[in-house]
């Protein structure tokens, strides 16, 4: 696996772009850098706007479900207790999001911003997937 900290500090001055840099995109991109296929590979090229986002993500019948057949499609098992470099989609104000677990905190991209690293209520954790 690559070294989390490390990739997070690489990839901490990059902003939001949809199909780019985004709560999906951003998950995906680290389960590459683990060696593992793209699990957003169906979705690339298919979004470059919010509203191109939403109706992928409505298409698949929402994030949770595009994440499971992204996930699915790479081989990437599912998990039930976080460990740091896993895959995840949290609730996080409200919304759901593609999220990285450091170990102790989720790391993921809200809209307009680059990258966040914050605290979630376990209950919040929605599903784990572990490349």
């Amino acid at each position: 696996m690559a070294d989390l900290g490390e990739w997070l500090s690489e990839q901490g001055a990059r902003r939001r772009e949809p199909g780019i840099w985004d709560c999906c995109a951003m998950p995906a991109e680290w389960a590459v850098a683990c060696g593992r296929p793209d699990p957003m590979a169906r979705w690339r090229g298919t979004y470059g706007t919010d509203a191109e986002a939403e109706e992928r993500i409505t298409e698949a019948g929402g994030l949770t479900a595009l994440f499971a057949m992204g996930m699915e499609d790479a081989g990437i098992r599912e998990v039930s207790d976080p460990q740091a470099g896993d895959i995840g989609v949290i609730m996080i104000g409200g919304e759901e999001a593609g999220a990285v677990f450091t170990g102790r905190r989720w790391a993921f991209v809200p809209g307009g911003r680059g990258l966040a690293i914050g605290s979630v209520d376990p209950a919040s954790i929605i599903r784990i997937w572990r490349p």
